[in-house]
């Protein structure tokens, strides 16, 4: 896809927070950068925002904001749902970006990605799927810069190495309706593999 211009100054950052803000106005924001490893060689600017639970029963929600700066397919921005707030989620958020920035293959909707190491401690899921956010709907899920570019948010959602290898062989979608089938609790760190 050839860009309108070239996003990534600080009015595209401005919208991405606005739009954060908009879906979720009650709920407080902070925002985390990550200075280990190479994100910052490729996206300077990346940042996380987590936005707090407002109930007991709501997760953390962790945001990436500059993913949206790698000319691909499609711009794209990560959400992340999590049980308890952690810096694991921000280191999570900065690797997906990195891989996302210098892979051959920019990250897209119905990707797998393996982060070698549990998502959370002590957790039987290594690695994401991205997914439509369901969570939220397409009120989150979509957002233009201001140059008209569009940016579509993806859930990162959890999943065991078994069930990557398994969405490799039959399709994400496939994953989902065994997730939707066994009605999994995909922010459960210690949930059995679904296959």
């Amino acid at each position: 896809m050839a860009s309108k211009s070239n996003p990534g100054g600080e009015h595209d950052y401005h919208a991405i927070d606005l739009h954060l803000r908009n879906f979720w106005p009650d709920r407080p924001f902070e925002e985390f950068s990550w200075n280990l490893g190479p994100i910052r060689d490729v996206l300077p600017n990346f940042r996380v925002r987590r936005i707090s639970p407002i109930a007991v029963n709501q997760p953390w929600i962790y945001v990436s904001v500059g993913a949206f700066e790698v000319d691909s397919f499609q711009r794209v921005e990560f959400v992340l749902e999590a049980p308890a707030k952690s810096p694991i989620h921000v280191e999570s958020l900065a690797m997906i970006a990195h891989y996302h920035a210098v892979g051959d293959h920019p990250f897209h909707l119905g990707r797998t990605v393996n982060l070698g190491r549990p998502w959370i401690d002590g957790a039987t899921a290594t690695g994401f799927m991205l997914n439509l956010p369901y969570p939220f709907g397409p009120d989150l899920e979509w957002m233009e810069l201001p140059n008209g570019e569009p940016v579509q948010f993806l859930w990162l959602v959890p999943i065991t190495r078994r069930e990557a290898i398994y969405a490799m062989g039959n399709g994400t979608a496939a994953l989902e309706d065994l997730f939707e089938e066994k009605q999994v609790d995909v922010l459960d760190p210690f949930r059995k593999s679904v296959i």
